[in-house]
C-alpha cells in the first residue's frame, strides 16, 4: 500500500518539478543561451521572471545590437551580435548556429520548438514571441500557450574571464 501511495505523490508532484528545467542550446558572442521551463502563460512577464529565477538574463525579440534594436528591443534585455547572420531576430540568429539556417524564423529548427522571448510593444495580453517547430510556424502569441520554453542567456565566464580565480576552461 505505502508502494502505491509513494507512486501517486510521485506522479502529483512531478509536474511541479519539471518547473526550471534548463537545456543548454549554444553559445553566441558570448551568450550561452538556454530553454527554461516556464510555468503557466507565456507572456512578457513569465518569461522575464523565469530567465531571472534561473539567474540568468533575457533576450528581446531583437538582438540590441547597432541597427537591430527598433521597437522590439528595450533596455532591459541583453545585446548579442548577429555573428554574420544578416538578421536581427534572436530566433533567426540561434537557429542559423543550431540548425545552419534560419528558415521560417527558427520554427525549422527543432532545438528551438517551443522556445518563446520577451517582446515588447507587441500585441495585448503581455504576450511573449515563439516558435513552433511541429507546425512550423513562428509568431504565435504567447498568452495563448502554457508551460513552453523561456529562451534565456547568461554570460559565458570562460569567454568574459577565462583567468578568473586562476581556473582554466
Amino acid at each position: 500500500m505505502w508502494k502505491f501511495l509513494l507512486f501517486i505523490a510521485a506522479v502529483i508532484a512531478w509536474p511541479a518539478s519539471t518547473a526550471g528545467q534548463q537545456e543548454y542550446l549554444t553559445t553566441v558572442d558570448g551568450w550561452e543561451f538556454y530553454k527554461v521551463r516556464v510555468t503557466g502563460a507565456m507572456t512578457n512577464t513569465n518569461v522575464k521572471a523565469t530567465c531571472e529565477a534561473a539567474g540568468m538574463e533575457y533576450p528581446c525579440h531583437y538582438i540590441g545590437s547597432p541597427g537591430c534594436t527598433g521597437l522590439y528591443w528595450t533596455s532591459g534585455c541583453i545585446r548579442f551580435d548577429h555573428g554574420g547572420v544578416n538578421h536581427c531576430l534572436t530566433h533567426a540568429v540561434l537557429s542559423d548556429k543550431l540548425c545552419g539556417h534560419h528558415a521560417g524564423v527558427g520554427s525549422q529548427c527543432q532545438p528551438l520548438d517551443d522556445t518563446f522571448v520577451y517582446f515588447p510593444n507587441w500585441h495585448s495580453l503581455d504576450s511573449a514571441w515563439g516558435v513552433d517547430y511541429d507546425t512550423q510556424s513562428y509568431s504565435p502569441e504567447g498568452a495563448n500557450y502554457n508551460d513552453k520554453y523561456a529562451l534565456c542567456a547568461d554570460v559565458d565566464d570562460c569567454i568574459s574571464a577565462p583567468c578568473q580565480n586562476c581556473a582554466t576552461c
